[in-house]
């Protein structure tokens, strides 16, 4: 077993095992879920601040949520469904379809507001997305500064994506409601608004993945709001099984608010505190891998920024050639010849205050006396094995004068040229 170090114990309680290479190269993330978790624990204060930025800009969406939610209980409440028939109401025939359609006219009105307040948090989205994007590509921040740079970066793009993705939702959520009530009256062609809801829960987690997968590519690439629309349908559509788990991930603990008690209040503070920037980590990461993959190479852009990429066993001869190169470039006239050490053993003769030729001649004579010394010394060193060349310096001097032979050919035949058409 090897020994340790003489006071490495000692050395590891004030320095820190940060100091270390090997400790510093072993905590960088490899990969996207180690980057998830270092930014998650690392800068938990930054997503927190992000979140209650984002967050403001959420309060009209969230009121809107409330406001619907509250209209139901009431309505819900006011209706003879509720009560005890024969006591201050008439009794109706069939109360089959009542809920579903107080529900279905609730949504035809309410969610008329949803572009307008789609649109006001699409001004947070627009910043939290360009500084999440910076988050994940581990580069320095400042979370007010980046977020209003995103702002004033993306706000018309986030615009645009918001206001379509509020007119899907409107179209597939009133839909589903009117097939929800004909279904609960009985309908005759039950078959068919079964069909029809189906297909609009279907349109609405498809287009909702495009969504996500439009506003993190809109802070990423510069690209027009139809190659958006273009790009996540392809990405969408190719790598389905990926963009469903990773939407589930993300609104994962938004389930909470359906438990209601004590799940609604736990539900509410993961919101406040950072439960959108939760949502915007998982998705910005999950499509820089997209990147990463897909298009980031065929682009010429940076991969796999944010993580570092291990070594891999085919690159190491590639590696070790390059280092090889980067010494043989290092060594130059001073480093690859005989150099004798400083001695006191010669000395520089110094002229007086008022000199003569004769101080002169001695000053040269000294200063030829070190310069034949420092010949002497070399000629007597250079062959010692530390001056030798080595084969790669060998095939690189060759090189080199292969090179020059051919600028000197190539000079003599443009000389012939210039002579022959004087």
């Amino acid at each position: 077993m090897a020994k340790k170090k003489k006071g490495s114990i000692i050395n590891r309680l004030i320095m820190g095992s940060e100091k270390s290479e090997d400790y510093a190269r072993s905590t960088l993330p490899t990969n996207r879920w180690e980057l998830f978790w270092d930014i998650f624990k690392g800068r938990f204060g930054k997503l927190f601040v992000l979140n209650l930025l984002m967050f403001l800009f959420a309060l009209p969406l969230i009121a809107l949520i409330l406001f619907r939610v509250i209209s139901l209980m009431n309505l819900g409440g006011n209706y003879p469904f509720t009560q005890c028939f024969g006591v201050g109401y008439l009794s109706a025939v069939t109360v089959n379809g009542y809920a579903e359609a107080i529900v279905f006219q609730t949504d035809l009105i309410v969610y008329l507001a949803m572009p307008i307040v789609l649109s006001v948090f699409a001004i947070g989205l627009s910043g939290g997305a360009y500084v999440m994007r910076n988050i994940v590509w581990t580069e320095g921040i400042f979370v007010a500064n980046d977020f209003w740079k995103g702002i004033k970066q993306n706000i018309k793009q986030m615009l645009l994506i918001c206001l379509t993705f509020s007119m899907v939702f409107y179209i597939t959520m009133i839909t589903i409601s009117f097939c929800e009530q004909n279904v609960a009256a009985g309908s005759n062609i039950k078959w068919l608004f079964i069909l029809c809801e189906v297909l609009s829960y279907i349109i609405l987690v498809f287009y909702s993945i495009m969504t996500f997968h439009m506003i993190t590519m809109s802070v990423t690439y510069d690209t027009t709001f139809l190659g958006l629309l273009n790009n996540s349908f392809l990405l969408t559509v190719s790598l389905a099984p990926q963009g469903l788990f990773f939407l589930a991930v993300a609104i994962l603990p938004y389930l909470f608010f359906t438990f209601g008690n004590l799940f609604l209040v736990i539900a509410f503070i993961f919101l406040l505190v950072i439960g959108l920037s939760y949502s915007l980590l998982v998705w910005t990461n999950f499509s820089q891998w997209i990147y990463d993959r897909f298009i980031n190479e065929k682009l010429g852009f940076k991969k796999n920024r944010g993580i570092y990429e291990k070594v891999k066993a085919s690159d190491a001869g590639a590696i070790k050639k390059y280092k090889e190169q980067l010494v043989i470039a290092s060594r130059n006239s001073l480093n690859s010849r005989p150099i004798k050490p400083i001695t006191d053993d010669l000395e520089l003769a110094e002229l007086p205050l008022n000199f003569s030729r004769a101080d002169l001649e001695r000053l040269r004579a000294s200063k030829q006396a070190i310069y034949d010394d420092h010949a002497k010394y070399v000629d007597e060193h250079k062959d010692d094995e530390q001056f030798k060349p080595t084969e790669a310096e060998l095939k690189l001097q060759e090189l080199d004068k292969e090179k020059q032979k051919r600028i000197e050919k190539a000079k003599k035949a443009l000389s012939k040229h210039n002579k022959k058409y004087r």
